[in-house]
């Protein structure tokens, strides 16, 4: 008989994005922090993409990344230290403006499928959205999404979508 798979033994998926302020060197200090945590453990990270906005009122470009690895916080715990860390980089919440310095998105957790008033898992907009789909691909193209099960590579294929994804570095927060 198979026990239920904790979570430290489903992959997480993560989304990342900065418009402000040193954009790239943002994204990696996120994903050093979400280390330190001692919450999650990292498997691979994207390269960072350079993206237009979409669905957000701004005029400044977004550096975007993925990363995924494993956490032993569940969805909701691991959505708290996301927020702590937006907050910590100087993330403000609410006024008109979409900018942000950084916003971490839990974008799969496993398989679980999480519908709650602020949290939606997997993210709601991610077949839509290039911007994850195609960093996620590079790193996790045959990870699976519910509910459904196609492949990350076959959504960003899929995705009906133009947007403006331009990979702009390689650079990692492993050294």
């Amino acid at each position: 008989m198979n026990a239920a798979p904790t979570t430290h033994d489903l992959t997480v998926a993560l989304s990342l994005g900065s418009n402000l302020g040193p954009r790239e060197d943002l994204i990696l200090t996120a994903i050093g922090c979400l280390l330190r945590s001692g919450s999650f453990a990292l498997d691979a990270v994207s390269s960072l993409y350079e993206t237009s906005p979409v669905g957000v009122s701004t005029v400044h470009s977004f550096i975007n990344a993925a990363c995924i690895g494993r956490s032993i916080a569940s969805p909701r715990a691991l959505l708290d230290i996301c927020k702590g860390i937006e907050m910590e980089l100087g993330r403000s919440r609410g006024g008109d403006s979409r900018d942000r310095t950084i916003d971490i998105d839990i974008v799969l957790f496993g398989q679980l499928v999480v519908a709650e008033h602020d949290l939606v898992v997997p993210h709601p907009r991610m077949r839509e959205r290039l911007f994850v789909l195609v960093p996620l691909a590079e790193i996790a193209p045959d990870l699976r999404v519910p509910p459904d099960g196609k492949s990350v590579r076959a959504l960003r294929d899929a995705a009906n979508v133009s947007q403006g994804v331009i990979r702009v570095s390689s650079r990692s927060p492993i050294r």
